[in-house]
């Protein structure tokens, strides 16, 4: 009953939205934000520059503000009216005003809501059988994102699982490593876990590992957190860095880890149905304006996590490789490996202990 009312919702509100469009073909905005070609070829319903017929979009994701994701929205829809010569017009529905992941998802799915920034890991709340790409300790570095994920066989085989499900994931955009801060000290080894409790999402490997590692997995909801680490309900929190201080829990966190223990990928998709409806010409388009905001949000993501680790006033740990805590870590997570192995294809477990086992 609950997915039937956010279903019946998604569609109301995107019926909504394009009765707002009817006026300006398109180009009205729940934010008040949009982008569109000229008027004249919106008015004659065709890109005077591209010879295509115009066809619109709206663009969401779930953080509101004016961060990375919000840029990278406007980005999008800049380089989709530039590079289809204004044939692919955009609006930018406000950030976190359709809800949350999974409903995101479930609307693209419908072909209620054209595109979406949405993670790896909230589509995968929504159609499952992805969490193979995030196994704890599988990728570590920035090295192996760019070779495995963004550019390599993990991501072809996302985009062909989403695809199944009536998703089109046309790039990547990121939603960092997952690190862990706390309020009590520093965790240099396995023996530091003991005892802590650590906030955690409600995902079934971030739940293991911190339990593998000796520590106390708590799931509470993001919008919790905070009022549970000031109350001392949990001693530290999960989440990429950037997550952590839009989370507001870097005031009081005093040591942060950078475990880099899982990557959660993300990604830029859209609906089959906006798919199906741009020429070949269009799509090309489509594609190389979101390849090119997905470069831009990783690397400003990345640099701007940078940033907070440099300015922060808590203590940095990093994890080296050569180390026993890391052979420790990666002992325990690929133990989970083992455990999970019969949910998924035997192909791509071969293909990560492969590429990622001790």
């Amino acid at each position: 009953m609950k997915k039937f009312m956010a279903l019946a919702l998604a569609m109301a509100m995107s019926t909504s939205l394009m009765l707002t469009g009817c006026g300006n073909s398109g180009a009205g905005s729940a934010s008040g934000s949009s982008n569109s070609s000229s008027s004249s070829a919106a008015a004659s319903g065709s890109s005077a520059a591209s010879g295509d017929p115009v066809v619109t979009f709206s663009v969401n994701n779930t953080h509101s503000g004016e961060g990375v994701q919000d840029k990278s929205m406007d980005m999008l829809i800049d380089l989709c009216n530039k590079y289809s010569g204004g044939s692919i017009q955009g609006t930018k529905i406000a950030g976190g005003s359709l809800g949350g992941e999974r409903e995101m998802t479930e609307m693209i799915q419908l072909g209620t809501l054209e595109a979406g920034f949405i993670s790896d890991m909230g589509i995968d709340s929504a159609i499952g059988g992805l969490d193979w790409a995030w196994l704890p300790f599988m990728i570590t570095s920035y090295d192996q994102v760019d070779q495995y994920y963004i550019n390599g066989w993990i991501g072809d085989e996302l985009t062909k699982e989403m695809a199944a499900q009536g998703i089109v994931r046309v790039a990547a955009t990121e939603n960092e490593f997952r690190e862990v801060g706390n309020v009590k000290k520093p965790i240099t080894s396995m023996a530091d876990f003991k005892g802590l409790k650590i906030r955690v999402p409600e995902v079934t490997a971030c739940q293991d590992f911190y339990t593998a590692c000796g520590a106390i997995s708590a799931s509470i909801s993001t919008s919790e957190t905070l009022a549970a680490l000031e109350q001392g309900t949990v001693d530290g929190v999960d989440n990429s860095i950037y997550n952590m201080q839009s989370m507001g829990v870097l005031d009081d966190i005093k040591y942060i880890t950078l475990l880099n223990y899982m990557y959660s990928g993300a990604s830029i998709v859209c609906s089959q149905d906006f798919w199906d409806s741009m020429t070949p010409a269009q799509q090309a388009a489509f594609t190389k304006a979101a390849t090119e905001t997905g470069e831009y949000f990783r690397q400003t993501m990345r640099s701007e996590t940078q940033d907070i680790l440099k300015n922060g006033s808590f203590e940095v740990s990093e994890v080296a490789e050569d180390s026993q805590f890391y052979k420790d870590l990666k002992a325990a997570a690929v133990k989970l490996w083992s455990q999970y192995a019969s949910q998924y294809d035997s192909s791509i477990m071969d293909q990560i202990n492969q590429d990622f086992g001790v």
